[in-house]
C-alpha cells in the first residue's frame, strides 16, 4: 500500500462527500472533513472512527466563512501534521433565473462555492508550499463550461471556480502543487429527496430526472462514482493532470 496521506475533505458528512472520506480511508489515507450540522457530523464520524481508528476526525465548521476554513484546517494540521489533499466538496446548486433569484441567494452561492475554495486554497497553499507539494481538486459542475438559464448564479459562480482551479495550477506548479476541478452533472444523493414525490421511491425519482435532464447513460451517477476519479487524480498515476476540469456527468454536458 502507498504511503499514507493527509486529507481534507470539506462537506463531508453525506452524500458525496461522505463517499470521498471513505474512499480516501479505504485506501490507507488519514482524513479530516467537516460539516455543517454538528449532530449529523458526529453521527457519520462514530462508524468511520470504529472501523479506520486513529485514521479520522471530523470538526463542525462552515467553510463559507473564514473563521470555519480556520477552524478547519488548523484542526488537520494539530492532528496530522500536515495536508498532502484538499478537496472542495461545494455546496449543491441554486435554482433560479436573472429575475428570481435575489441577491442573498447570489451572496450564498458565491461565499459556499468560490469564495469557500479561495480561501480554503489560501490556507493550505503555504503549507503544501512547504511540505514540497500537494493537490488541491474543487468539486465543480459541467455549468462551468455549459451554463444553463435555470441555474444562472450557480453557472456564474462555477466558471469562477473553474478559473481559480486554473490560476492555483500555474501558480503552483513550480512548487510541486497541483489544482484540478472535477464537473459534476446528476449525482444521485439523498438530497434529491427534498423534491421527491411522496407516491415515488427516491431511486425511481433519480432515474426520472435523469431522463428528464437527457443523460446520455441514462442514470444518475453514484458518490462513489464521483470519489474513485477523485482519488485518481490525486494519485501519481495523475501526476501530470493540472489546470484543467475532468467532466465525471454521463455525457450531459453538450461542450467539445
Amino acid at each position: 500500500m502507498a504511503e499514507s496521506r493527509s486529507i481534507v475533505v470539506t462537506g463531508g458528512s453525506a452524500g458525496i462527500g461522505r463517499a470521498l472520506v471513505r474512499e480516501f480511508l479505504g485506501a490507507g489515507d488519514r482524513v479530516v472533513y467537516c460539516g455543517r450540522n454538528a449532530e449529523r457530523l458526529q453521527s457519520s464520524l462514530e462508524p468511520l472512527l470504529a472501523e479506520f481508528p486513529g485514521r479520522v476526525a471530523a470538526v463542525a465548521a462552515d467553510v463559507a466563512t473564514g473563521e470555519g476554513i480556520e477552524k478547519l484546517v488548523g484542526h488537520a494540521l494539530a492532528t496530522f501534521g500536515s495536508i498532502d489533499v484538499l478537496v472542495n466538496n461545494g455546496a449543491s446548486a441554486e435554482s433560479g433565473n436573472l429575475q428570481t433569484l435575489t441577491d442573498a441567494q447570489w451572496q450564498s452561492e458565491f461565499d459556499q462555492k468560490l469564495m469557500a475554495m479561495v480561501r480554503t486554497a489560501r490556507a493550505v497553499f503555504g503549507v503544501m508550499e512547504g511540505q514540497g507539494g500537494g493537490t488541491i481538486v474543487n468539486i465543480n459542475s459541467v455549468f462551468a463550461k455549459a451554463p444553463d438559464t435555470s441555474f444562472y448564479a450557480s453557472s456564474v459562480v462555477r466558471a469562477g471556480c473553474l478559473a481559480l482551479t486554473k490560476l492555483l495550477a500555474k501558480e503552483g506548479a513550480a512548487h510541486g502543487i497541483r489544482a484540478v476541478a472535477v464537473g459534476l452533472g446528476l449525482v444521485a444523493t439523498e438530497a434529491w429527496a427534498a423534491w421527491c414525490p411522496a407516491d415515488a421511491t427516491l431511486e425511481d425519482f433519480q432515474m426520472q430526472m435523469a431522463g428528464h435532464y437527457g443523460v446520455p447513460v441514462g442514470r444518475m451517477a453514484r458518490p462513489e462514482e464521483i470519489a474513485k476519479v477523485v482519488r485518481f487524480l490525486c494519485s501519481t498515476d495523475a501526476a501530470y493532470i493540472t489546470g484543467t476540469q475532468i467532466d465525471v456527468d454521463g455525457g450531459l454536458s453538450p461542450c467539445l
